[in-house]
């Protein structure tokens, strides 16, 4: 964890920044981009830095969507699935069509389990072309 120092409790960043720039240490063309609208639209209340450190017995809470399974349980079985391409955000990649089409799968067949249900919808997948699986070589 990163130690909070005594200039990060006493002031809040935008005086920190603003004292940089009057000592010449941080050029004003150099200054954030947020610094300007901060300076024209001030918060109505200075935010104050509260630190309040949580229980060393308290546990983490654990935060599983239930995307969250199935995108561990796809991973697990296809380690390289596909080729993301930043350039197109929307089209959506292989984990993400194999997500969408094992909920369809669920909302069609909610009696079948979930081996059934992920088999499924590798099927369909790979019948339209999406996936590929390899064969084993013998």
């Amino acid at each position: 964890m990163a130690t909070i120092t005594r200039v990060e409790r006493a002031a809040p960043i935008f005086n920190r920044v603003s004292g940089l720039i009057r000592s010449g240490q941080l050029k004003w063309e150099d200054r954030p981009l947020w610094y300007d609208i901060y300076a024209a639209f001030p918060p109505f209340e200075e935010p104050v830095w509260d630190l309040k450190m949580p229980k060393r017995d308290e546990p983490v809470r654990k935060i599983y969507y239930k995307e969250d399974v199935i995108r561990a349980k796809f991973y697990n079985k296809f380690r390289s699935a596909g080729i993301t391409q930043i350039e197109n955000p929307a089209r959506p990649t292989v984990c993400q069509q194999f997500i969408q089409q094992y909920e369809q799968e669920l909302k069609e067949n909610p009696d079948l389990s979930e081996e059934e249900l992920f088999n499924k919808a590798v099927a369909v997948l790979e019948e339209n072309g999406v996936m590929r699986t390899r064969k084993p070589q013998t």
